[in-house]
């Protein structure tokens, strides 16, 4: 059996994990259903209350209100686009490799998100999901890849 990983994390000093990040290259649309299940599953394997799946230029937060022990719990509670714009350029290592480049773009922009004293610059709709807990959150823990990134492509 194959175990899932998510992509990028947020934890806490403590190494608590705070957010679990999964990134689709494209709009997740057509499986949108197993993209949605696929992070909540890791949601509940992680414990973590919050999740973000970035899917192109589409934002979608799930929040667990950890009601029940299973996934059932884990609920949509905001979307949002995310212009291609706002994402830096990737590291060099990853040029070549559009699936590992734009998961590098994410995890930059998130990393600036943590030290940018304003949200003024993002889009509102953008702006409302980020505000108050999640950039909260962000600026509160470290960001970083949640496994080697080159085991993605040693298949």
């Amino acid at each position: 059996m194959k175990t899932s990983h998510p992509d990028i994390i947020v934890t806490s000093p403590d190494g608590e994990y705070l957010m679990i990040i999964e990134v689709k290259l494209h709009d997740v649309s057509i499986n949108h259903n197993s993209s949605i299940h696929q992070l909540r599953s890791l949601m509940v394997q992680f414990g973590c209350s919050l999740g973000l799946l970035v899917a192109g230029e589409r934002v979608i937060l799930l929040r667990d209100t950890f009601e029940e022990s299973n996934d059932s719990s884990v609920h949509v509670v905001g979307e949002a686009n995310l212009p291609d714009f706002l994402l830096p350029p990737a590291d060099q290592q990853w040029k070549g490799n559009p699936y590992l480049e734009f998961e590098s773009r994410v995890q930059l922009w998130l990393e600036k998100l943590k030290y940018t004293t304003s949200l003024d610059n993002l889009p509102d709709d953008l702006k409302a999901l980020f505000s108050g807990r999640i950039i909260n959150l962000l600026r509160l823990g470290e960001v970083r890849a949640a496994g080697p990134r080159w085991s993605k492509v040693a298949k």
